[in-house]
């Protein structure tokens, strides 16, 4: 028999479920928590016992949105291999994940332009985007990049082209797949860090 540290895991599991669901089908905006607790089959009571309001069910959808990417970045930009095939991996895992749970990026992009909360926790995945990122080119061997880039800046400017691209890609449906857009951006982040250039694979990984 399930106990009640089970049985509220899966309370909330469920509120969860159903959130993203309603999101989804109504949109943000005009979802309410009356929708949520019906799609998932609690009383109304129940929700306030894991979450205060919406805007907590979508933070928590999203937080856990950013570690699952989180867990692939770690085991990103492998050094066993050529540094160009390593980027690629990168990139196409990137936009797979991304595809996976993009509902919940595209609310936290509409949510960001409007709500402080969203905001900060947009800029703060952003900033962990672009750390990993700037590990990825400090592991690298400095003739690898271009001369006269700053690897924190091109951190940033890598990142928001991951991220704003990736994004776009996938509002916009264009008639390329995704196979060739990652081999696009792979290509021109192989460029910019120079592994064109170098025979020899970086040591260590994101």
């Amino acid at each position: 028999m399930p106990t009640q540290k089970e049985r509220n895991a899966e309370t909330r599991r469920r509120l969860l479920s159903a959130a993203r669901e309603v999101f989804a089908e109504k949109g943000y905006a005009h979802a309410g928590v009356a929708d949520v607790v019906k799609r998932a089959a609690r009383a109304h009571g129940s929700f306030y016992l894991h979450f205060a309001n919406k805007e907590a069910v979508l933070q928590a959808l999203l937080e856990d949105a950013m570690a699952r990417m989180s867990l692939e970045l770690k085991a990103l930009w492998r050094w066993d291999e050529e540094p160009e095939s390593g980027v690629r991996k990168t990139v196409r895992r990137f936009i797979e994940v991304y595809g996976d749970d993009r509902d919940l990026w595209l609310l936290l992009d509409q949510c960001g332009s409007v709500e402080s909360a969203f905001k900060k926790l947009s800029d703060q995945w952003f900033q962990q985007l672009a750390t990993s990122i700037l590990h990825g080119i400090a592991s690298a061997e400095p003739s690898a990049l271009m001369p006269g880039l700053d690897p924190e800046v091109l951190a940033c400017v890598l990142a928001g082209m991951l991220s704003d691209g990736t994004r776009a890609f996938y509002q916009e449906n264009p008639s390329w797949s995704a196979d060739e857009f990652a081999d696009e951006l792979s290509t021109i982040w192989s460029l910019t860090l120079g592994y064109d250039r170098v025979s020899a694979s970086p040591a260590g990984h994101v």
